[in-house]
């Protein structure tokens, strides 16, 4: 999630002395000796956020317009490009060119040294250069100190404003990347927190909906690790404004849920465990534990892929593969053994699952009166066909 510079492991040197600076003639932009550190910690992770800093008049000055892009803030100018805003969930800096007053968050700030802007090479807008010691505040982070020996200095904790939001009702909410955090804002006051998800959020979906008694139903769907192959949802519950219910499923390489409603009431599978919503009271109606269907051990996930008054669609997320469950008795069967040939069920279990797995290659389409119509496309030929499953198999009738 971090940018192009240099992210490693958060290692701090004990020699680590915080002296004022020493005067030194001015640098060039593009040929700097002296580097910055930014310590995060979090719950989740610790890191280091390493780049350049420029000596000025005696004062180390940052690149804004970068510095800002890693902690989720983007940079506009005036008409003249000698002004500059750099806004962000809940943070506006104003900077000048040539000036030491700027604004944060509404109010006027004194810098140090004036900031100044330049026009790089291969860029399109002006650079603007401030005292790292101000970006670091306005940004909500502590500065340290300066290592005289090392040329280093470091700040720690900035703030990330880099959120996703959407629109309900009249109403804003918005959920911090960087710890999950979610609120909701009428755009006048402050922002009020709502709920807390369960760790820190990359590639995001959110979604909100009224359900037809008036409970207010968040969706959120997460993308997260290198290709962004692995998935995660969050759901939240309101009612009268009050979190009731909250559910999360880690599917990891899997594959999420396909329905969230079923007869009225919400469904809540935290990939273990399926909890049935009674909409209006948030009551939890039925809970049916997957692992206990699926019959693959205790440590398997499943999301939910269709769901009926006598049967259920499960799949595995580790092999991918699709079983269909009598809801009266309990019992289950792995579709493919049942719809394929013995060669392509060969294929299927060649192919034993994992973050880039093909599954079964069975998707649901309909159902009509007992019978369940699948498409299946095969894993290693052409040529999709239906396949059909009649339920009379399943119940023994």
């Amino acid at each position: 999630m971090f940018h192009k510079k240099s992210c490693t492991a958060l290692l701090l040197s004990a020699a680590l002395l915080c002296t004022p600076l020493a005067a030194q003639p001015a640098q060039a932009a593009s040929d700097s000796n002296y580097q910055f550190q930014i310590i995060t910690k979090t719950n989740q992770y610790s890191s280091v956020y390493q780049d350049a800093v420029y000596m000025r008049n005696g004062t180390l000055y940052v690149q804004l317009n970068d510095l800002v892009s890693h902690y989720g803030l983007q940079v506009s100018f005036d008409s003249t490009g000698k002004r500059a805003g750099f806004n962000g969930w809940l943070k506006k800096i104003g900077i000048r060119d040539g000036s030491k007053t700027a604004v944060v968050d509404g109010k006027i700030v004194t810098m140090s040294q004036p900031a100044y802007f330049k026009k790089e090479k291969d860029s399109t807008e002006p650079v603007v250069y401030v005292p790292f010691k101000f970006a670091v505040e306005a940004l909500g982070g502590t500065y340290v100190g300066y290592n005289v020996k090392t040329k280093v200095v470091t700040a720690k904790n900035l703030q990330n404003y880099d959120v996703v939001s959407t629109s309900y009702d009249g109403m804003t909410y918005a959920i911090e990347k960087s710890g999950g955090q979610v609120f909701s804002w009428d755009g006048k006051g402050k922002p009020v927190k709502i709920a807390t998800l369960q760790g820190d959020l990359d590639w995001v979906d959110f979604k909100i909906r009224m359900t037809p008694k008036g409970l207010l139903l968040f969706s959120i769907s997460n993308s997260y690790g290198e290709p962004h192959i692995n998935s995660e949802t969050y759901q939240l519950l309101f009612k009268d404004n009050k979190l009731i219910r909250q559910n999360h499923a880690d599917f990891g390489w899997g594959r999420p849920d396909l329905i969230d409603t079923y007869n009225g009431q919400i469904l809540m599978n935290d990939s273990k465990k399926l909890r049935l919503i009674e909409d209006g009271t948030g009551n939890v109606v039925e809970t049916i534990d997957l692992t206990k269907l699926g019959n693959k051990g205790a440590d398997q996930q499943y999301n939910v892929e269709e769901m009926d008054a006598d049967m259920m669609l499960i799949r595995n997320n580790h092999d991918y593969q699709l079983a269909v469950v009598d809801r009266s008795s309990g019992r289950s069967v792995t579709l493919y053994k049942q719809l394929l040939s013995v060669a392509e069920q060969k294929e299927i279990e060649l192919d034993n699952g994992g973050p880039m797995g093909n599954g079964d290659g069975l998707t649901y389409e309909k159902r009509v009166g007992n019978t369940l119509y699948f498409t299946f496309n095969p894993l290693f030929t052409s040529g999709k066909r239906t396949v059909t499953y009649n339920l009379d198999k399943l119940s023994g009738s």
